[in-house]
């Protein structure tokens, strides 16, 4: 069974992976330091401040009950460590998604898929219309760990906005999620029905019946 609750600073002990806990995007070392709190201490404190400004910064996945990966996104004004990346995003306000996680080996296939699917539909209760990410290519030299690869986010809808040869930015179109379980597509059309510049539109079926699909008014 899985389980992905919102990610709270009490769940910060559960991130497992080579990751975790990490505090890679949520700093920028100064002058060659960083903060000399644990890492632990120091993300949950992000958790919180975020969660309380903006909503909480992503989900842990649980298998059976026990921590299995967990996935992180929040505003780009909330990633200090984008500056240092070349593709950075310049609107402060770019949602970013930041690093998704599996580690155990028995956690079932497709986890990290669920994950990122996850993040995409955190992201639309915003009322936003896509998902950006840095991440890396085969040519990025003493890539961090907590950076994604290009190729496991094509796999799962993202393509690049800005190129790069080590680190480009993707994004994910969120107006245009056809992946997501048949369980979630409901709620996936009611939230972009809420997203300005686009509204429902009846559509007449063969058998007589009208549903409404949701189109972009522009």
């Amino acid at each position: 069974m899985r389980d992905l609750p919102a990610l709270t600073p009490d769940l910060v002990g559960d991130l497992v992976g080579t990751c975790a806990p990490c505090t890679f995007w949520q700093t920028l070392p100064r002058n060659g330091h960083g903060d000399d709190r644990p890492a632990a201490e120091v993300l949950a404190d992000w958790v919180g401040m975020v969660a309380s400004e903006w909503g909480p910064p992503g989900r842990v996945a649980y298998v059976d009950g026990e921590p299995a990966g967990y996935v992180m996104v929040a505003p780009a004004r909330h990633v200090p460590r984008l500056a240092a990346f070349p593709t950075s995003p310049s609107d402060p306000a770019t949602l970013m998604l930041l690093t998704a996680v599996t580690s155990q080996p028995d956690a079932g296939r497709g986890l990290r898929k669920v994950l990122l699917q996850a993040a995409a539909k955190d992201a639309l209760k915003h009322q936003v219309r896509s998902l950006e990410v840095v991440a890396a290519r085969p040519l990025a030299v003493s890539k961090h760990p907590c950076v994604l690869e290009v190729d496991v986010l094509e796999k799962v809808g993202y393509r690049v906005e800005r190129d790069h040869p080590t680190y480009p930015r993707l994004r994910m179109d969120l107006r245009r999620v056809v992946t997501m379980r048949d369980e979630a597509a409901a709620a996936v059309a009611r939230a972009l029905a809420r997203v300005p510049g686009l509204r429902p539109v009846p559509e007449t079926h063969p058998n007589g019946s009208s549903h409404a699909h949701v189109t972009d008014k522009a």
